[in-house]
């Protein structure tokens, strides 16, 4: 039992106690409407101390980064986002590269254009003139981020930013809330009127295309003067907020969010003044276990208001977390295949956490750090031994994977994963590809569950460089239970249809299907970037009869 005068919440992977804050609004927890989500009075949870942030207007909770919370700054600023932990303290800085102004509002996390990947979306969408002609979202992979980053927090341009260019179809609005649904991909934008908050979507497929996009009018609703929104990790809750006053929507099975708002919404506690001086920033914690809020002003004070209903999902198992002690081999000679296997002895290898890499900072463990890159190993080796505990069979079995620049991954002794490594690559073979867009940003792939083992399991990975002269290498791994978005396939053969070679692909829609072609394997270049609609694309080339070509999706 809690002690007196205590609660209980879930952070991160695991349980704290702190105490009740006592100066909160009315004094006690609203009461919900039956079936709806309960929340505790907020908790502080720490001071946000760096004198980087002061005036705190978005929040958004990593979902592949545990513990991590991303805020930025209102306007005027450049487009810096923080990394902090759920205690306030500072991990790292980021920005994207040549933005040097924008009335930056909220921001919100989800997925986008690559499958299998978070995005963050900065919105400079704040107009408070009314004399804006279009607004501004930089969507951008999330970075990977570690607590020991808090020892030394760094600074860090943001790898593939891209501005996306919106217009309201009405007239020029003022916005401080940005919502991204996490089941359909669409971004929403909730106005800041004085009695009401106009609710405006670009689709999925709309973003990924990169052209400016006219927003489309869902609905309108009663809740007024919002600067804050956010939508929990599993999409089934909504939250939007002014200073003293916030609400939360169910969102029923079938509804897309724009539905879900149009309900009335239930009353949920946030702190309000004067203890938050102008509360512009609501998130949600990444296993729907609360909510955070962050105000405005010098060293704020960060909240969590814990969930007290039965609905709060069960957490997914976690086998791998990032960061774990891993084996290694960095000592420039091959291996047989037999270290793929769970019974191999790999007590002579080294062992560190990580990440590991060297050359691209934030390295936990500095592996292979020969300063004469001609002499720079193309692989190096990593084994993992991990235990399965006896419980529910787990049928979402997924990991996630930073790496540079190439990678096989193999459980148990089976393969998983192949990417930018040609098959039967052996120790002296480079990379297909420098993968440099994607080395600090998780990229999230489905595992055949069946392949796992009661009790003991091993995860074995080599990494590639792509050329001995290569700048840098990154290497860190989770497993966990959980659903991936399936990448972009092509379905079936290659037609030849008048002198033309016609590819049919089907996946999730509004993600990118980058097709790559080939003549001469392994070498593969790049032909074309789709955008999926209604969950299918056609890519078309002129076609000699005579000559062989080999296609293939950008793994």
């Amino acid at each position: 039992m809690p002690l007196k005068g205590q609660q209980r919440f879930r952070w991160g992977w695991q349980v704290w106690r702190l105490p009740v804050v006592g100066a909160l609004l009315a004094g006690s927890a609203l009461t919900p409407a039956a079936g709806a989500p309960a929340f505790a009075n907020g908790l502080p949870a720490g001071t946000v101390a760096s004198y980087d942030i002061w005036e705190a207007s978005g929040l958004a909770a990593s979902r592949q980064n545990p513990g991590v919370l991303w805020v930025h700054n209102d306007s005027g600023y450049r487009g810096y986002v923080f990394a902090l932990s759920t205690n306030g303290t500072l991990l790292g800085r980021y920005y994207v590269p040549d933005v040097y102004y924008g009335d930056f509002e909220d921001l919100a996390i989800g997925p986008g254009p690559q499958a299998g990947q978070d995005y963050l979306y900065l919105g400079d969408i704040g107009d408070n003139y009314l004399a804006r002609s279009s607004i501004r979202v930089f969507r951008f992979p999330e970075p990977a981020v570690y607590a020991f980053q808090s020892n030394a927090p760094g600074t860090q341009a943001i790898n593939g930013a891209q501005e996306i260019e919106l217009r309201y179809p009405d007239g020029p609005y003022n916005a401080e809330a940005l919502l991204l649904d996490p089941l359909s991909g669409d971004l929403f934008i909730a106005t800041k009127l004085t009695n009401s908050s106009r609710i405006y979507r670009a689709t999925r497929t709309e973003l990924a295309a990169g052209a400016p996009i006219t927003l489309t009018f869902m609905n309108e609703i009663t809740f007024r003067s919002v600067s804050a929104g956010d939508v929990s990790a599993d999409g089934s809750m909504v939250a939007l907020r002014r200073n003293n006053n916030a609400r939360v929507w169910t969102r029923q099975a079938g509804q897309s969010l724009d539905q879900a708002l149009a309900a009335n919404g239930n009353a949920i506690p946030v702190i309000g003044q004067p203890e938050e001086p102008n509360g512009e920033a609501l998130a949600f914690s990444a296993d729907n276990a609360g909510y955070y809020t962050l105000s405005e002003g010098g060293q704020p004070t960060l909240y969590f208001f814990p969930r007290t209903d039965a609905g709060i999902p069960a957490p997914n198992r976690v086998f791998i977390q990032p960061g774990e002690v891993w084996q290694y081999h960095d000592f420039g000679f091959a291996e047989d295949d037999a270290w793929r296997e769970a019974d191999y002895d790999d007590s002579w290898w080294n062992a560190g956490p990580a990440r590991f890499g060297y050359g691209l900072g934030g390295e936990a463990t500095v592996i292979e750090a020969d300063p004469e890159p001609l002499f720079r190993i193309p692989t190096t080796y990593f084994r993992k031994r991990f235990v399965t505990p006896a419980g529910p069979t787990v049928n979402n079995l997924a990991l996630r994977i930073l790496f540079s620049s190439g990678t096989a991954v193999f459980l148990n002794g089976r393969e998983i994963l192949r990417r930018n490594l040609a098959a039967g690559a052996g120790f002296g073979d480079w990379a297909t590809s420098a993968n440099v867009d994607r080395q600090n940003a998780w990229l999230a792939v489905p595992v055949n569950s069946s392949f796992l083992r009661a009790g003991t399991n091993v995860l074995a990975v080599e990494v590639h460089q792509f050329a001995p002269d290569a700048p840098g290498l990154s290497f860190d791994l989770q497993l966990y239970e959980g659903k991936v978005e399936a990448p972009p396939q092509i379905t079936g053969l290659p037609q030849l249809t008048g002198g033309s070679c016609r590819l049919e692909i089907a996946g999730p829609s509004g993600v990118w299907a980058e097709v790559e072609t080939s003549e001469r394997l392994p070498l593969w270049l790049p032909a074309r970037r789709l955008v999926l609609t209604n969950g299918t694309a056609v890519y078309q080339e002129p076609s000699a009869s005579d000559a062989r070509r080999f296609f293939r999706i950008r793994p």
